[in-house]
């Protein structure tokens, strides 16, 4: 069908990609009019598919589209539809829709969280697409007993601005945590515990969250009207957490990302594209567990999470030092994404000690570690590099620091926000790289 309801649509043979005909859509008035395809009777929520077509316009060659998509359980009339930047007459060939390529994972080699099982959680990050595919799932139950959503739970995900606008209330943001159910029903299902990621960051909120009329242009809120709606936002969501998903949860990332030197004032806050420091001021990472003690329920763990930590130890234990003489934060996230020219033995660890010294249970909250390019001496040193920072987490394990889990940021190196660096323990097949044999302690 048409999306518009104003275009025509008909096959034709004056422009076919391959056989015979392709489908023709004239008539199309705005840039968005094109062919919808309902895909609901025909594909089922939370397996991947590869979507491809041969795709013109009049004046312009053809070109090839393909990507993979999946949809979460909560969705309903899910439409794949094209569209092009102008009104021309468009051209659809070759249409498909198949299940995506599934890479079995290897069983019969040693689990991870066994490896690990008297030390900490090893934990993994998915999304929803990336969580559909069984391989993913065989993945998960084989070698991690955490999980850490991608994106499902960053403000930009759950905070819902029509249904706030529409409650008429101006310090009581509305929630909607269907895109993170597919996840957390998974988990809850097969006892996986969760790591909440991520209350109060600069980044991925919407802007309409701070203005005084939820718009994105509008003007900025006072303080009290900021710290009004953090407090409800920071409390519904606790609050959901614990009566529909009791106990799953186990540490939350309470805030985000709020030091840093090259973008903060004079005390290292980060001031610049911020809206939280636009609008509360510099205490508002304080603020923010503050609130989260005030509503969490007595399991769920709360942290401050960063990255370089290493880079900024006595930053991040001096700006946290109110909030942990009160009582307010429990543990700090090492976000981990590290170089394999990176010094870990002793500028990495040495953070972990410091920060675990410092009265602090730490984590490790979205390790990967990239390589420039991808030689044959550069994957042996990975593999060399994650034995280092395996083997040294467990020592100091051992000699009683407080290290709880470590967590891998994606599946394999198909499934990472570095493309090109290929920095994880599973290739883009599923297969156990040197790093994967370094994470496990091997000696080659």
């Amino acid at each position: 069908t048409g999306r518009g309801g104003v275009e025509t649509i008909t096959a034709t043979d004056s422009q076919a990609y391959s056989g015979s005909y392709s489908m023709c859509i004239s008539d199309r008035e705005k840039n968005w009019n094109g062919p919808q395809f309902l895909l609901d009777d025909k594909c089922e929520a939370g397996v991947q598919y590869t979507v491809s077509a041969a795709a013109k316009t009049e004046w312009y060659n053809s070109i090839n589209l393909s990507m993979e998509y999946s949809f979460s359980e909560d969705v309903s009339k899910v439409y794949l539809y094209f569209e092009c930047n102008d009104k021309a007459t468009m051209y659809i060939d070759d249409f498909e829709v198949r299940t995506a390529p599934v890479y079995p994972i290897q069983k019969d080699i040693p689990s991870l969280k066994d490896v690990y099982a008297n030390d900490f959680k090893i934990g993994t990050a998915v999304t929803t697409a990336e969580l559909a595919p069984q391989s993913t799932k065989d993945l998960i139950a084989k070698h991690f007993n955490s999980i850490t959503l991608g994106n499902e739970l960053k403000p930009e995900s759950i905070l819902n601005k029509a249904a706030t606008l529409a409650s008429g209330s101006n310090t009581d943001p509305v929630i909607n945590l269907a895109s993170a159910r597919t996840i957390l029903n998974y988990c809850r299902d097969n006892n996986i515990p969760v790591r909440g990621h991520v209350l109060v960051w600069h980044s991925q909120t919407p802007n309409w969250f701070f203005t005084e009329d939820y718009t994105d242009n509008g003007a900025l809120v006072s303080r009290d009207v900021m710290l009004a709606r953090m407090e409800n936002y920071i409390k519904t969501v606790l609050t959901y957490f614990d009566e529909n998903y009791p106990e799953l949860i186990y540490a939350v990332d309470v805030c985000n990302e709020a030091f840093d030197t090259g973008d903060g004032d004079e005390d290292g806050i980060r001031m610049k594209k911020n809206k939280w420091y636009d609008t509360v001021g510099a205490d508002y990472y304080y603020q923010a567990f503050v609130f989260a003690r005030k509503y969490a329920p007595d399991y769920m763990k709360l942290f401050y999470n960063d990255y370089g930590c290493m880079y900024k130890v006595d930053s991040i234990l001096t700006h946290l030092a109110q909030a942990k003489e009160e009582g307010l934060i429990d543990g700090i996230g090492m976000q981990s994404h590290l170089n394999i020219t990176d010094d870990i033995h002793f500028k990495y660890l040495g953070a972990v000690k410091k920060f675990c010294e410092a009265g602090y249970e730490v984590q490790i909250t979205e390790l990967d570690m990239g390589m420039d390019e991808k030689t044959d001496s550069n994957i042996k040193t990975q593999g060399r590099k994650y034995k280092v920072l395996f083997s040294g987490l467990k020592e100091l394990r051992e000699e009683g620091y407080n290290i709880t889990s470590v967590t891998v940021w994606g599946i394999n190196d198909k499934n990472t926000w570095r493309s090109g660096e290929y920095p994880l323990l599973f290739d883009e097949k599923n297969e156990p790289k040197p790093a994967y044999a370094g994470a496990m302690l091997y000696d080659k």
